[in-house]
């Protein structure tokens, strides 16, 4: 079972593809959708929930198109996948804590859950999508014959 559903991985995949064009340039969503491989009006619905969540802003017109509205250094991947899913990522937050006297297994499970949804924010909220920008080019320079063109 994956971790993130497909929606997460096409709003990351769209924020760093957008990141990686000039800034001074506006990226329409269909050049976005046939550069990731994402479905384009699935691309469209999620771009439009990022710009409500001031992620993204858009330009009309002929020469519109997307932009990052903060530098990547600034954006993390905490804050997509928030926008996305709620401010629980792993578990709803609907329980309340079980009893520990009661002796059940679910105290633990439960504790465990908590536990993962802690460390998973931390690493959420410590990684911006400027680093996921630096991963993707030292990926690029690892596989080309002629690293850093």
């Amino acid at each position: 079972m994956p971790l993130f559903s497909s929606r997460i991985s096409y709003a990351l995949r769209a924020v760093v593809d957008l990141a990686m064009q000039p800034q001074s340039e506006a990226c329409q969503s269909r050049d976005i959708a046939k550069r990731q491989n994402i479905p384009g009006p699935y691309l469209d619905q999620i771009l439009s929930v990022l710009k409500r969540a001031g992620i993204v802003t858009s330009i009309r017109g002929a020469a519109g198109g997307y932009h990052l509205s903060r530098a990547p250094r600034f954006i993390t991947v905490s804050s997509i996948v928030r926008t996305l899913v709620g401010d629980r990522i792993f578990t709803s937050g609907d329980e309340q804590s079980p009893d520990p006297a009661s002796g059940g297994a679910d105290y633990v499970v439960w504790r465990f859950e908590e536990k993962l949804e802690a460390t998973l924010s931390k690493l959420l909220n410590e990684t911006t999508i400027e680093e996921l920008v630096h991963e993707k080019h030292r990926l690029d320079d690892a596989l080309s014959i002629m690293p850093g063109i």
